[in-house]
């Protein structure tokens, strides 16, 4: 079946979606409107939370096959602190990106703190995913054929 060969990614992007809107409902709805930035720490303890339960529950669904466990666990955390999660934030919110980021300066995975870094970032990462997935799923590795014994029958060893 078509759809068994692309689950990790629609298991990803599925899980994304939902951690995306959970973020704006609870950041920007409840932490913001209120003037709760000071329970930023708290807030991403829960926001690690609900990721950790969103890569347990894509890990137990997809536990039949260990290609897409490891695409799917690499990919959900790879687009949640690569930018990937940010950009879609935004789009989501149908608000535009600014121009500077400064919440992202420290992140290793994200280019610049900039719009244009983001963008860059996320271009990067979803390239590089898709690498691993042909790499994991459309790269063929030359079989290696072991003589059986079958093979010998007949001739003279």
């Amino acid at each position: 079946m078509a759809l068994k060969k692309y689950r990790p990614i629609l298991a990803t992007v599925i899980a994304l979606i939902f951690y995306t809107i959970t973020d704006i409902l609870i950041w920007q709805r409840i932490f913001e409107a209120n003037q709760m930035e000071k329970y930023a720490d708290t807030y991403h303890t829960g926001w690690f939370v609900t990721l950790a339960g969103y890569a347990t529950m894509g890990l137990l669904l997809l536990w039949d096959d260990w290609k897409d466990c490891l695409y799917f666990l690499l990919s959900l955390l790879i687009t949640a602190f690569s930018g990937l999660e940010d950009l879609l934030y935004y789009v989501l919110d149908h608000r535009p990106i600014p121009d500077s980021l400064p919440w992202l300066a420290n992140n290793p995975l994200i280019f610049q703190s900039s719009r244009t870094g983001l963008i860059v970032s996320g271009i990067f990462w979803v390239f590089a995913l898709s690498i691993l997935y042909l790499i994991l799923y459309e790269w063929k590795i030359g079989q290696l054929r072991l003589p059986s014994y079958s093979d010998n029958q007949g001739t003279d060893l």
